[in-house]
């Protein structure tokens, strides 16, 4: 798979969107999103747009090319990369993609420096960023340092970006959202359970069933493609149903007295009775009215 209309849904938001040259066609097609990944770059204060980019295209010491599919710089501009997978996390061992790598998984890459402040212009730029991409996808968010936290005994730790990842989810629902958000009406108890309840239904959609060793993936989504034209289909199926007489009685008399042939009536009041059972007082009084 590729995402093609990348820049296009960023431009929609009104964001500034640079084309790297060649996106379109770099980054594997071995590739099946359902997650929006945020990072930081973790560069120098003097970093530049142009070297940045230029490890994301080449690969570093530990992440071969391409490294992200975007980019956006502390102007708070967006730079598309790549439009299939590229190599921005390992399989997370925690967090809402427990279990995905980057097969399922879009990165960001934002310029920022270990302990560099977040700038308005960067932050609502990555909120508003992450935000079209979730219109466009109904994906969920997650941290690297989520996926990949220290205390689980693995040597890849994470610790980017360095925003608060609940508080960054809470903004991106929040922004030009066209209604309200209840978040911040509920406790921050409330919160946390409600965000952990979506993580637990957004894991167990996007998994599905598999073995303990992680093959055999059943993917639920399948279920999910067609439900509105099934749907659409159980309505009609019931708008043709809706009046239809369901009982020919016309039809049932001509079955018994077909069946019943030259028999013996005898024979076939015989069969009525054991066929009719208690109900054969019913039927005779039935057959008896006028």
């Amino acid at each position: 798979m590729r995402l093609l209309w990348l820049a296009d849904v960023l431009r929609s938001a009104g964001l500034t969107v640079h084309e790297v040259g060649g996106w379109r066609s770099r980054g594997s097609t071995s590739f099946d999103p359902h997650g929006i990944m945020c990072h930081e770059t973790r560069g120098s204060l003097r970093s530049t747009d142009a070297g940045e980019i230029h490890v994301l295209l080449n690969g570093s010491a530990t992440a071969p090319p391409p490294i992200a599919q975007l980019y956006l710089s502390r102007t708070g501009h967006w730079h598309v990369i790549a439009s299939g997978r590229c190599n921005h996390v390992r399989v997370g061992w925690a967090g809402p993609f427990k279990g995905v790598g980057n097969s399922g998984l879009v990165g960001i890459e934002a310029q920022h420096a270990l302990g560099e402040p977040w700038t308005e212009r960067q932050y609502e730029s990555y909120v508003r960023g992450v935000r079209a991409l979730r219109d466009r996808t109904g994906w969920g968010i997650a941290g690297h340092k989520e996926h990949q936290p220290a205390g689980y005994g693995h040597p890849s730790v994470k610790t980017d970006p360095s925003f608060n990842m609940n508080q960054f989810r809470r903004d991106v629902a929040a922004a030009s959202s066209g209604g309200e958000n209840i978040m911040p009406a509920l406790s921050d108890q409330e919160q946390e359970q409600l965000l952990k309840y979506a993580k637990d239904v957004n894991y167990i959609l996007w998994q599905g069933a598999q073995k303990p060793d992680g093959s055999g993936r059943t993917d639920i989504r399948q279920h999910f493609y067609n439900i509105e034209g099934m749907l659409t289909e159980v309505k009609a199926n019931q708008m043709t149903m809706l009046g239809k007489d369901w009982v020919n009685e016309q039809e049932i008399i001509d079955g018994v007295l077909s069946g019943l042939g030259s028999k013996d009536l005898d024979d076939a009041a015989t069969a009525l009775r054991a066929a009719f059972g208690d109900r054969i007082a019913e039927l005779a009084a039935k057959l008896a009215a006028p």
